[in-house]
């Protein structure tokens, strides 16, 4: 409803997470975003955020693009466990019964989040994907510590080749990002213009950077595209010139954006991955598993079986 996406851009809470902002949605997801609202007379107590669109199979809940999460957040001051729980599974009632009908529901929580139990009583699903989580980063000597062999090889290769740069050339970054992805045959699942909007917000609030690892000729090895709010930085995307080979290039951005942002924020979020590669990789940081909640329910015949078409080829 309008009056509450009002409310919330008006009285949006600071210590919200970065893709909560109002700014980042409207970078990411334009005028296709909502929120459902519980306040007491005009302070806000719990919401649930979401973005739509619609077309000939009806009206969806989806996440936008190079949005790790969004859904609910609120804040608990019970101090009993179970007024925690009941206070809890009462917000999330409240917020559900306000969400919009739909034929297609799709929604990530961020990671603190763990109870949906009013979402699976109404007919939700509820899949358990993971994130690799570094909860403090202030002191990279000591962060270094905790990285693999591997890891630490990487770095010490990549440096004697190249040099960090920050960009704002966001086309020569998507041109890296679409190399890479056409090298593994996949089409990049975003515009270009997409990805400007966003850098061009958060580099209006303070809140992004595009890392380069260049060569001594000032050709692109790696880029990694970093984003922050006032405690958590976020992986949000990156990609690899394979040219370079196995160069620990991408390794070396990461280093050097722990370092660039130890000042910054508390803790790194590499924002996961359920591919098997990919997952080793960043487990071998020594950052933390943590399991989020992608919560979905389709209405829709036809989306039922294009979903399940989509399911089928995944699994050969």
């Amino acid at each position: 409803m309008q009056e509450d996406k009002d409310f919330y851009r008006k009285n949006a809470w600071r210590d919200a997470p970065l893709f909560h902002q109002p700014w980042w949605l409207d970078a990411a997801a334009g005028e296709d975003w909502d929120v459902c609202v519980l306040k007491e007379r005009d302070e806000m107590m719990a919401y649930f955020l979401y973005s739509s669109k619609k077309n000939f199979t009806a009206y969806q809940v989806i996440m936008p693009k190079l949005t790790q999460f969004l859904g609910p957040n609120y804040h608990l001051t019970e101090t009993s466990v179970r007024k925690r729980q009941n206070g809890e599974t009462e917000i999330l009632q409240s917020l559900l019964q306000q969400l919009p009908s739909s034929a297609y529901f799709e929604s990530r929580w961020h990671f603190r989040f763990q109870n949906w139990l009013p979402f699976y009583w109404k007919g939700f699903h509820q899949t358990t994907r993971y994130t690799y989580v570094l909860s403090d980063i202030s002191s990279p000597g000591v962060l270094r510590e905790s990285f693999s062999e591997k890891i630490n090889r990487d770095i010490n290769k990549a440096e004697k080749h190249f040099s960090i740069a920050e960009s704002h050339d966001t086309r020569a970054f998507f041109r890296l990002l679409k190399k890479n992805f056409q090298g593994k045959k996949m089409q990049i699942p975003f515009e270009e213009k997409l990805l400007e909007k966003i850098f061009n917000a958060c580099q209006k609030h303070n809140a992004g950077k595009i890392f380069l690892a260049l060569d001594s000729a000032g050709k692109i090895a790696a880029g990694i595209f970093v984003v922050w709010d006032s405690v958590t930085a976020y992986y949000l995307i990156g990609g690899k010139d394979d040219d370079f080979g196995n160069s620990g290039a991408t390794t070396f951005l990461f280093w050097n954006a722990f370092i660039n942002l130890k000042d910054t924020v508390r803790s790194f979020d590499f924002e996961g991955s359920m591919i098997k590669g990919v997952e080793n990789y960043f487990r071998s940081f020594g950052a933390e598993q943590k399991g989020y909640f992608e919560i979905s329910k389709i209405t829709s015949p036809l989306l039922k079986l294009k979903s399940g078409i989509h399911k089928a080829m995944r699994t050969r």
